[in-house]
Parts: C-alpha cells; structure tokens; sequence
C-alpha cells in the first residue's frame, strides 16, 4: 500500500506583521510627510511616531525616511510599503466603518465632534429645532479641542478650526471668524478703554492655541506689550466664564461669540480696534458619505444655526 502525504506550505508567522500602531503612525507620516502632523492626527507625540517608524526600520532593516532638519521624505523602500500599506489599512478602515455604520443605522445614531465653544454657541441652542424636524435620529455630540480621527472612531461629522490636508475627508467652511477681546463691563469702567490699556490687566488664553494673543497684539501694533498677569485655561467656555467674572480680558471667536449668551450685558468688547487676521471653521466629514441622508440633515441644520448666531 501506497501512502500518500499530503503537506500544506505553513502561513507566515503574525510576528511578521508590525504592530498596528506602527502601521498607523507610518501610514500617517507618509501621507502628510509629516511627523507632527501624523502625531496630532492620532493623539500622539511626534517622538512617539518617529519611534514607532525607527521600530519599523530596525525590523525591516531599510530606512523608510530620509529626515531633513524641518520635513521629512520617503525613501524609495518606503514609497513602496506605503503603496501596500494604505491599500491594507483602506480594506481594515471599510470592514471596520461597515460594522459601525450598521451599528449606527440600527440604532439611528450620528455622532459629531465639535469644537466646545461652537458646540455652546451655535449647536446647543439649535438641538430643539434638530430634534423637531429628525425626532428618530440621536445625536451624540463631542466637544473636544482635539481632531477627530475619522480613521478609527465612531466619528461621522466633525467641526475643525482650521484646515490640514487628510485623505478621503470632505471640508466645508461654515464661517469665518477672529479674535475679538472682551471682558466684563467692570474692567471697562475701571482703566481699560485702548489696546495699550491691556498693559493693566490679565490676559486669559486658551491653553492649545498659545499664539493667539500675541498675533492679536503684533497686529495692534502692541508687540512688546508685557500685561499685568496671564491666565491659562483649557477650553473656551472656561476662559469666557473667567472673563465674564471679571479675571481679566479673553479672545472671543468674532462674530460667533456674540450668540453667547448675555453678551452685551455680561461680556462686552472694550475697543472699536478690530484684527483683520481670520480662520475658517470647517465641517468635515468622509467623502464617501455624501450622500448619507443623516449627513445631509445634520449639514442643513448646522449651516443654519451659524446663520442664526452671526
């Protein structure tokens, strides 16, 4: 009797296949050629991505960047893995998006991520007008200063300040807007009446835009400006309330904050001076649901509650 075996070739060993967080930071840096960018796009430090890129380098032996003093540019090996690589995480991200999306319809949900002062000024006081004309869709509503990863989160509407090139992301700008000062009507009866007033009072900032102060006094004309004190806080509505309570003088997003509440009574702008410098707020979401109906109601609402509140 003849014995027959039969042998199947074995499948590659996973330890093969880098880690996913590896092959994310990768795909990201690659597609921005960009270490900050890929960092701020997952919630990490670009030293975090450059060490999961060295990792990837030191398992495949090849250097898949060439690093310059301020940019940075795929080799030729890395040209070729980041080919294969966004096809493969594309496949992940559609199997991954089906699975939510499904989840979503049955439970009629959409989920928006918006900057907290936009989502207290123009979103909040629209929800009623929402809920009148889609009563059987749920809202589920962050307010974040962080960017929405679109690529691995629930995510399907977000609110940007500001515009960075991502593919496969649709952007919309909804309104433009500046810095405008204002504080409580007490500081104005007190010493603040002019620019060069500010030179008395606290300046309150918004901890992740560490700029905007001093952008706002080089354009015055103020540069060397040096203010009483500075306050530091971590949202907008934390550094309108401190104004509003009389701890020194903000920057308020105008003509947004002017649907805030009590402004005008609470929260006055001291000076007729105005900045000329301005940023787009965009609403962003995937190219590939345009024509997602809970989308399209979501983008109708939103654009007429900036309407209402400029």
């Amino acid at each position: 009797m003849n014995i027959i075996q039969l042998s199947a070739t074995p499948p590659p060993p996973l330890r093969a296949i880098p880690p996913l967080t590896a092959l994310l930071a990768f795909e990201r840096a690659a597609s921005q050629l960009s270490f900050r960018r890929a960092a701020r796009d997952l919630s990490l430090s670009p030293s975090a991505i450059s060490h999961q890129i060295r990792g990837l380098e030191e398992q495949f032996g090849v250097k898949l960047f060439v690093r310059g003093a301020r940019s940075v540019r795929l080799t030729a090996d890395g040209e070729r893995y980041f080919a294969k690589i966004s096809a493969a995480l594309a496949a992940l991200q559609d199997a991954s998006r089906d699975m939510l999306r499904h989840r979503r319809d049955a439970h009629a949900e959409l989920w928006i991520s918006s900057l907290p002062f936009f989502t207290s000024a123009v979103l909040i006081p629209a929800l009623p007008e929402f809920k009148r004309r889609n009563p059987a869709l749920t809202l589920r509503i962050e307010a974040t200063h962080q960017y929405a990863d679109f690529s691995a989160s629930r995510v399907d509407v977000a609110i940007r300040y500001g515009r960075e090139h991502s593919t496969g992301l649709k952007f919309e700008p909804l309104v433009t807007v500046k810095g405008l000062p204002v504080c409580a009507p007490a500081l104005v009866k007190g010493a603040l009446r002019k620019p060069e007033d500010l030179a008395g009072e606290v300046l309150i900032h918004l901890t992740t835009q560490p700029r905007a102060w001093p952008a706002w006094l080089k354009e015055a004309g103020l540069s060397h400006l040096t203010p009483r004190g500075h306050l530091w806080l971590d949202s907008v509505p934390a550094m309108l309330e401190a104004a509003e309570q009389g701890l020194g003088v903000t920057l308020g997003m105008s003509p947004l904050i002017k649907a805030r509440p009590g402004f005008g009574k609470k929260l006055i702008a001291p000076f007729a001076f105005e900045a000329t410098h301005n940023e787009t707020i965009y609403l962003v979401s995937r190219t590939e649901q345009a024509r997602d109906r809970r989308i399209a109601a979501v983008r109708r609402w939103i654009v007429e509650a900036v309407g209402r509140a400029k």
